[in-house]
């Protein structure tokens, strides 16, 4: 049986989003990192992915601001990284450090990726849509890394390795259970 629900005690979304780590720079060049779950791939030619934020996150601002992001995937081994990164405001290396997080250069633009993470998309702003405090941002991906082991094997195989984590609700996260393939006629 389902039941209507009152969006003012709805407390979470019955839709598991993908966790990501976002990484930006300010126009200082001071790196920043947040955890989002509302991300997806948009297009594929060209390569377009998006996310939402809040506009006063720094992610925000210093998306609007540079016009770059990294979109980075970290695996279920980074999961409780991830939830102290979205637990305070992280900015600097040495407080990205920290947390357990690598920066390294990206190929095309100047926000880093997170070493530790297993694939990496480099963007640079394309567009925006605005809805009250809320914003979907776009991104062009115009660079793109993966661990080798996410490209080889089985499919399997490949998101067994990659292990991706699911925001839920309220410090609930999931991973993939099992893989399955729809065998077709």
């Amino acid at each position: 049986m389902q039941i209507n629900v009152d969006k003012r005690t709805w407390k979470s979304s019955p839709l598991p989003g993908h966790i990501v780590l976002v990484s930006t720079v300010n126009r200082y060049k001071i790196p920043n990192v947040a955890p989002k779950s509302w991300v997806s791939m948009v297009a594929f030619q060209p390569a377009i992915m998006g996310f939402g934020c809040n506009l006063k996150h720094q992610t925000a601002k210093n998306i609007l601001e540079t016009k770059e992001f990294v979109i980075n995937v970290p695996s279920e081994d980074l999961a409780e990284n991830v939830w102290k990164a979205g637990k305070h405001q992280h900015e600097g290396a040495e407080n990205l450090r920290n947390l357990g997080f690598t920066l390294i250069p990206s190929i095309q633009i100047s926000p880093p990726r997170i070493q530790e993470c297993k694939a990496h998309f480099e963007c640079i702003y394309d567009s925006d849509n605005r809805y009250g405090d809320e914003i979907w941002i776009f991104g062009k991906v115009v660079s793109a890394s993966i661990d080798k082991a996410v490209l080889e094997g089985s499919k399997q195989k490949r998101y067994k390795h990659l292990n991706p984590i699911f925001y839920l609700e309220d410090a609930t996260y999931g991973v993939l259970g099992s893989i399955k393939t729809i065998k077709e006629k």
